[in-house]
């Protein structure tokens, strides 16, 4: 038995051990394929060491995630298993024991995946694997590590000085086929599409009404107070989020927030907007990658009409409305 299948052999008992009776989504071997392919792709000579990717996101549909949720913990393990010992044969080192977390990408059908290799410090990975934790704990038996995401690919956060090996620049010399078998191309990601809202009819008196005596007519209600609202446009999608006074959220849809939005590298509660009665502010909420105004990393800023916001790979237009 190969590598791949004994591990997609302890994957199958993994679901067959479930007291649900769950059925594997999709072919995990496919994905432990993927997932060594994408660690080739991303693995880096540092300071003349063969350094791994040791964050792998996977990408999963709405239903295969609510399939999963239970045993997202020992999923994960397997998975991390797997790409330590991928990489522990081919002469890798990690940052840090691999990192293997799921989201929810609505675009996404049943039984399909996508895989994404990320190269980040071991500072991060640690803050990442701690917020992990606290999520699949938080949420055993009822919800997995699964966030919404939109997101088609995850460039990695390359620095200055690091290069890639040149056996991973050619595509020809294996990474299309691994363990003998051919693997499926990712399927494009298309953004949903949203209904037109129906037409009402106008309303049409049956019989004309009696006639209405006239009375001095009450005076009108003083209006309410204006509420200080703003705008955030999705340069990448066009979408717009309102947010109203005082304050308003941003993070990834996996948390409650008021601009959940679908990128993996946003943490779950990342920045603030805040109305101070006269300007709006933007306040970095300790974010895993930081928050940026004008690509300029920033703490806390005042923001002004048409400025940019950047967070994690979703850039962000600031309106005063």
């Amino acid at each position: 038995m190969s590598f791949f299948s004994d591990f997609e052999g302890r994957i199958a008992a993994l679901f067959d051990t479930a007291p649900q009776g769950y059925v594997e989504p999709f072919s995990f071997k496919k994905l432990a394929k993927r997932a060594a392919k994408e660690m080739e792709a991303e693995t880096y000579e540092i300071d003349g060491i063969d350094t791994a990717p040791a964050l792998y996101t996977i990408l999963v549909s709405s239903a295969d995630d609510a399939l999963m949720r239970p045993l997202y913990a020992s999923i994960t393990d397997e998975l991390s298993t797997f790409v330590a010992t991928q990489a522990n044969k081919k002469g890798y080192t990690f940052v840090g024991r691999p990192l293997v977390r799921f989201m929810v990408d609505p675009s996404l059908k049943s039984g399909r995946f996508a895989v994404f290799a990320e190269n980040i410090d071991g500072v991060t990975l640690a803050r990442l694997r701690k917020e992990e934790k606290e999520f699949l704990s938080s949420n055993a038996g009822v919800g997995g590590a699964a966030a919404q995401s939109g997101v088609v690919a995850i460039p990695a956060a390359l620095t200055p000085g690091l290069k890639p090996l040149d056996s991973f620049a050619d595509e020809a010399d294996g990474l299309d086929v691994i363990d003998g078998d051919p693997i499926d191309e990712l399927q494009p990601i298309t953004p949903l599409d949203f209904a037109p809202a129906p037409e009402v009819p106008e309303t049409k008196r049956r019989h004309a009404a009696p006639a209405i005596p006239e009375i001095d007519p009450a005076p009108a209600p003083a209006p309410a107070p204006a509420v200080a609202e703003c705008l955030l446009i999705d340069r990448q999608s066009g979408r717009t989020f309102k947010v109203a006074a005082p304050s308003g959220v941003i993070g990834r849809e996996r948390g409650k927030v008021d601009v959940a939005l679908t990128d993996p590298n946003i943490s779950r509660r990342h920045a603030e907007l805040k109305y101070d009665g006269r300007y709006w502010h933007i306040v970095d909420l300790r974010s895993t990658n930081g928050t940026l105004v004008n690509d300029i990393d920033i703490d806390e800023v005042v923001l002004h009409n048409g400025d940019l916001i950047t967070v994690g790979l979703t850039n962000l237009e600031f309106r005063e409305n």
